[in-house]
């Protein structure tokens, strides 16, 4: 039998916008610094950098940040890693929020 807990998982990663996925990413990375997971942190850092399109002007912000967490991770410095993503996670969010929101404004316009 399936971990209910994994399907529910699975399908909220499937069904998730592009934003929701960037909010999934944070909330991962978040995590990983709560338990000190310097490696898996540092592979949640990765993917996130790996995913910035360099076409946008914050992608060359969020790439800095995203190393210099990297960097953090290696000295332990977990806290500060949370100090700096939790405000991003947040706007991202909001981001996400205000996508849906006009999202369903177009919907139900049509």
């Amino acid at each position: 039998m399936r971990n209910p807990q994994l399907v529910y998982q699975q399908q909220s990663i499937k069904n998730a916008s592009p934003l929701q996925l960037v909010v999934k990413m944070y909330d991962l990375a978040i995590q990983a610094s709560y338990r000190e997971d310097e490696k898996r942190l540092r592979e949640i850092l990765s993917t996130l950098i790996s995913g910035l399109n360099f076409e946008h002007p914050p992608a060359d912000q969020l790439f800095s940040l995203y190393k210099y967490c990297q960097e953090q991770a290696r000295k332990g410095e977990f806290e500060e890693i949370r100090e700096i993503l939790e405000p991003l996670r947040d706007t991202w969010q909001e981001a996400a929020d205000q996508n849906r929101a006009d999202l369903g404004t177009k919907l139900s316009q049509a």
